[in-house]
């Protein structure tokens, strides 16, 4: 794939920013168990041509795919022999620049205007959702995103085998995003409807997502589960206790549900303004063409529904990757509206929603009411991004030490440095694990600081341990049997 000479300069850029926020994260201890450990263990398992048995996740799932059935980190497996333990990172951030070339080439081929063309690029590449998602592990929900774009692209140009392949992906990529894949085919087909070809194609395409969807969520999950165990994903007790309840709640009580969109129904002072929040942004990201682009409506139902109806105050506000599927409908909805009310091709008119979308994202990642946002981990512009309070290259060192096919039961933050192992567990998890390691001065959920302390102090005294290592801020213990 050539790329033009005028978007390499932004794609450079916004790849340095990209890596300074990720990559940084993870050479500083500051991604975790979950969920980038879950990932890195199960690429290691795939890479060797096995199904991931991931410990993190037991005993709640013996297989990594009913508990998410997503199917990427099998295809991109094999590059953990290269990248190692920044693997799932690096293919993110790649998907991600993936998806604003796509934006770029939808336009062009839409506009034939190159500065619109580039401008919405950048709006793509500025948009909250994406810093907040690179802020917070790997997850295969922003690929399936970047995939949107091509999608589209491929589409409108009739490429049928093309736009088949990127609309596979997006449902291979996990679940909910098959769910999301009805909508997305529902609405190139009202953006389409006057062609037949497109018109009866995107139907076929819903049609196949809605399959996919159910079979995987009622029959494949469900035969991968534990015993007793069914599809553990449906947090949505405002609304029902199952599919069934929710669909009857959506008909029979739509002004109770369009409530739950705006209100805080937990009384949980804390979770306040989060969902306002979330709005306020949308809107300031190119939301407003929404009005009059209703076309695009069809996309958000399902985003806004898995978010602001969930149990899980989190999934509420800007923060994670539970924003990352705005970015392709705010994009394509904005410019596509403005490219049609732009009569005389004014460009200040693509660049000020653009520059209004960057000064908005730069100001949330200064300050948000979404609850535990941690800035830290985001500001690639602070200095206190790149700093901690232990050497990392030490630690690094020390971690080299522990036997390469030993069991390990690691702090939250080191897991993903350590998961390319047949056994890992998420410390207090400890099971059978040859060797604790444990990582002081960071946050170590579920302890706070004096607990962990407490809980080292167990271990030295408990006699089944013996503390081999307690220098700068790691201390491991080995299985006194070894």
């Amino acid at each position: 794939m050539k790329l033009e000479k005028k978007i390499i300069i932004p794609i450079l850029i916004y790849t340095l920013i990209y890596s300074l926020i990720s990559l940084v994260n993870h050479y500083n201890f500051r991604t975790y168990a979950w969920d980038l450990g879950i990932s890195n263990n199960a690429i290691y398992d795939y890479a060797h041509f096995r199904w991931n048995d991931c410990m993190i996740l037991q005993p709640q799932f013996k297989n990594i795919l009913a508990d998410h059935f997503t199917l990427l980190p099998v295809l991109i497996s094999p590059l953990y022999w290269v990248f190692g333990s920044y693997t799932m990172l690096i293919f993110q951030i790649t998907a991600i620049i993936f998806g604003g070339i796509g934006i770029y080439k939808y336009f062009i081929n839409k506009t034939s205007d190159s500065n619109l063309a580039v401008i919405a690029m950048v709006h793509f590449y500025s948009i909250w959702g994406i810093y907040s998602a690179l802020n917070f592990d790997y997850h295969d929900n922003v690929i399936a995103a970047m995939f949107v774009p091509w999608f589209f692209y491929l589409f409108e140009k009739q490429n049928w085998i093309g736009s088949s392949f990127f609309f596979l992906l997006i449902c291979i990529s996990k679940e909910n995003m098959a769910l999301w894949a009805i909508f997305i085919a529902l609405t190139v087909c009202l953006l389409n409807y006057k062609s037949p070809k497109h018109r009866n194609f995107s139907l076929f395409l819903s049609l196949f997502a809605l399959v996919y969807f159910i079979t995987i969520v009622k029959v494949v999950i469900p035969s991968l589960a534990n015993e007793g165990r069914d599809y553990l994903h449906f947090n949505y007790h405002a609304i029902g206790k199952n599919f069934s309840e929710a669909i009857h709640t959506f008909f029979y009580r739509p002004q109770y549900v369009f409530s739950l969109l705006f209100e805080n129904n937990t009384g949980w002072n804390d979770a306040n303004f989060n969902k306002s929040e979330l709005h306020f942004f949308v809107l300031l990201s190119g939301g407003y063409a929404l009005f009059y682009k209703p076309q695009f409506i069809p996309m958000l139902i399902p985003i806004y529904a898995q978010k602001l109806l969930n149990d899980d105050v989190v999934k509420w506000g800007l923060n994670a990757q539970y924003s990352i599927e705005f970015v392709p409908i705010l994009t394509i909805a904005l410019y596509t509206f403005l490219f049609e009310k732009n009569i005389n091709k004014k460009i200040y008119i693509y660049i000020l929603p653009c520059l209004i979308t960057i000064v908005a994202t730069a100001s949330s990642m200064d300050h948000r009411v979404s609850i535990w946002y941690n800035p830290e981990q985001l500001q690639f512009y602070n200095k206190k991004h790149y700093e901690v309070p232990y050497d990392v290259s030490k630690v690094q060192n020390i971690l080299k030490l522990l036997p390469e096919n030993a069991k390990v039961s690691a702090t939250n933050c080191l897991v993903p440095h350590l998961a390319f192992r047949d056994y890992i567990y998420s410390f207090p998890v400890i099971n059978d694990a040859d060797y604790i390691v444990i990582l002081r001065s960071v946050i170590n959920f579920p302890f706070n600081k004096e607990e962990l302390e407490k809980k080292i102090n167990e271990l030295e005294t408990s006699g089944e341990w013996v503390k081999t290592t307690d220098q700068d801020n790691v201390v491991i213990f080995k299985h006194e049997g070894l």
